[in-house]
């Protein structure tokens, strides 16, 4: 066995490194491969790769997006991610050993993987800047293969003829990652020649790359930030991270440092420190720049297209939302299990902003919100945010889940030509193909209403008049809603919760009569409370309520007003039992904010 491991345990050690890279990316931050793969629509189509053609680096762009489109399945995407992870580390080994790196040091060769892994942190950074990273090392050590090891003048024609038509090749295919193999080449000479001849070459293949890039500048409607950053490196166009550019150089200049190193026989005493140092500045790194804020937001935005209720429900438990979106995303989660109304000031609120958060001109923001006027069957709602969102990706990419939602939008709305047109772009797709042909295959055949949820929904729309949506008056849309289909309880749910969250008990009792035909087997939590702290008010007393009031929410409420009179402060106001009421949500833990009135609430438009 020892003598197994002493033959096999550097790539031991890369398939280990790879297991932590696919358990990463598929167990704590599985919500990251979703929010990857829904905002590109990779398709098998010759004009989508004519056009990935079109500008340098697009080929690389192209390859990118199409591993990227196996996040679909987060275990597969992970699969893909953390072979790049040690393909990137063996290709690093590989130019370290042709360089004369010992053996000893093999675990520094994990340096460039892990800090791409700290790299990624930031979701926008896109898998074509991993491709183009691979190739270039695949050039780098092409390049030192052909010279044998020998500075120029040795060779000079091949090496002449491989810097000539490669990377101005390369240049278009990868994009900037080709200048890293011009400054290997440039190290190369300068390192193994020792001469003036090698400097000359060295800087001669610098220039050379620069030139090809400012001869595209000449070509291609791109700024020079783009054509030095790569166009299809990164989400937005007009950043770049600084890490990207300290990988490159790391990548470069790793082999010819760990080569000025002792070469030493493998021994605990060497590769035991190293491991060891790099775990825990691994660890360290990712900790601390993977933003446990951001991630919630991506999580929750996952949980809420995979439909995993009880799950986002589970997570608002542990942490308590605060931000509209995370609000927002929680209170859908108990509507669609049937518990906004029971369980609606056990979480975190913010107002009416926790059940339809402000628009905001984005690519994520207005994903829950989009989903919600889905299922509360405010199609044309829905099909609105979900084509600006689209609109707003900002490297102009489309998007699976959003063509899809658009299409089921207009499918919903019988605008049959219209959803076709999407369907058919859906069907070029891999993992969209099956779900469009079966939709237009219902659509031929005039199956649509059978569909229960396109069915439902359709159902639940406004028909019998034409109304124009305004977002400042959600409860009357909420009204409209619910009074021209009594099936739609969900849509009385949010207009209640609305008003309890907006304060206004007037509209509260005026709505509430129609909760007759909402069917519950009894009166909601939320409403329990409203309705027994006016009639109290007002009467000072339980006697002679007309509502089903339950015992156990008129001793909560006593218990609550004698701690209040005595001590408005007290903290057992904000805390379960009794923290979990609306008259703690009335009176305590939003006490000096701001009522938002309905005109004061932010206009989409």
């Amino acid at each position: 066995m020892k003598a197994l491991f002493s033959k096999y345990w550097k790539l031991s050690l890369s398939i280990l490194f790879g297991i932590c890279v696919v358990w990463f990316w598929t167990i704590p931050y599985i919500s990251v491969m979703s929010f990857q793969e829904q905002y590109q629509l990779f398709l098998f189509d010759t004009d989508y790769f004519m056009d990935h053609l079109l500008y340098p680096g697009g080929m690389a762009a192209y390859a990118g997006e199409f591993l990227t489109q196996f996040y679909f399945s987060p275990l597969v995407g992970a699969c893909f991610l953390g072979l790049l992870y040690v393909l990137i580390q063996r290709l690093t080994w590989l130019l370290c050993r042709r360089n004369g790196v010992s053996d000893a040091w093999y675990p520094l060769t994990f340096v460039p993987s892990l800090m791409l892994w700290v790299l990624m942190s930031d979701e926008n950074v896109m898998v074509g800047f991993i491709i183009a990273l691979v190739v270039a090392m695949c050039l780098m050590l092409c390049y030192h293969g052909l010279s044998g090891g020998e500075a120029f003048p040795k060779r000079k024609w091949r090496k002449t003829a491989f810097v000539t038509v490669t990377l101005p090749l390369m240049y278009w295919l990868i994009g900037p990652c080709m200048l890293m193999v011009a400054l290997y080449i440039a190290v190369f000479e300068w390192v193994k020649g020792r001469s003036l001849t090698g400097v000359v070459a060295g800087v001669v293949t610098l220039l050379y790359a620069t030139a090809i890039v400012l001869a595209c500048l000449s070509c291609v409607q791109y700024p020079l930030f783009n054509l030095v950053m790569g166009i299809g490196y990164y989400r937005y166009p007009v950043y770049g991270p600084a890490m990207q550019i300290f990988l490159e150089a790391v990548v470069v200049f790793l082999p010819f440092f760990l080569s000025l190193l002792p070469s030493k026989r493998t021994t605990t005493w060497t590769f035991v420190p190293q491991v060891l140092a790099l775990v825990v500045c691994s660890w360290f790194f990712v900790s601390h720049t993977y933003d446990p804020l951001k991630y919630d937001l991506i999580e929750y935005d996952y949980l809420v297209r995979t439909h995993q209720w009880s799950k986002i429900v589970d997570k608002a438990k542990k942490k308590q939302p605060s931000r509209p979106f995370d609000v927002s995303c929680v209170n859908l989660a108990l509507a669609m299990q049937g518990q906004l109304s029971d369980r609606l000031f056990e979480f975190f609120q913010n107002g009416a902003e926790g059940l339809f958060p402000s628009f905001q001109r984005d690519m994520t923001t207005p994903l829950p919100t989009s989903e919600l006027f889905y299922w509360l069957g405010m199609v044309n709602e829905a099909e609105r945010y979900s084509f600006e969102a689209q609109e707003a990706i900002p490297n102009h990419n489309k998007s699976g889940r959003l063509t899809k939602r658009i299409a089921e939008c207009n499918m919903i709305n019988g605008h049959y030509k219209v959803a076709m047109k999407y369907l058919r772009m859906l069907e070029k797709s891999l993992f969209y193909s099956n779900w469009a042909k079966a939709q237009m295959e219902a659509i031929r055949k005039g199956q649509v209403d059978e569909d229960p949820v396109y069915g439902r929904l359709r159902s639940y729309r406004q028909k019998k008049q034409d109304f124009l949506f305004s977002d400042t008056e959600m409860d009357q849309m909420l009204g409209l809603l619910f009074v021209q289909n009594y099936d739609n309880r969900m849509a009385f749910e949010y207009l209640m919760c609305y008003e309890l969250l907006q304060r206004d008990l007037e509209r509260f009792n005026e709505y509430y009569p129609l909760g007759k035909y909402a069917k519950f087997k009894r009166i909601p939590n939320a409403y329990q409370q409203a309705l027994a702290m006016q009639w109290t008010q007002q009467h000072g007393s339980f006697e002679g309520m007309p509502w089903s009031i339950e015992p156990a929410t008129c001793n909560l409420l006593t218990q609550f007003v004698n701690l209040y009179t005595k001590n408005p402060k007290d903290p057992s106001l904000s805390v379960p039992p009794l923290g979990d009421t609306f008259w703690s949500y009335m009176l305590v833990s939003q006490k000096g904010m701001e009522k938002k009135g309905k005109q004061q609430m932010k206009e989409i438009y």
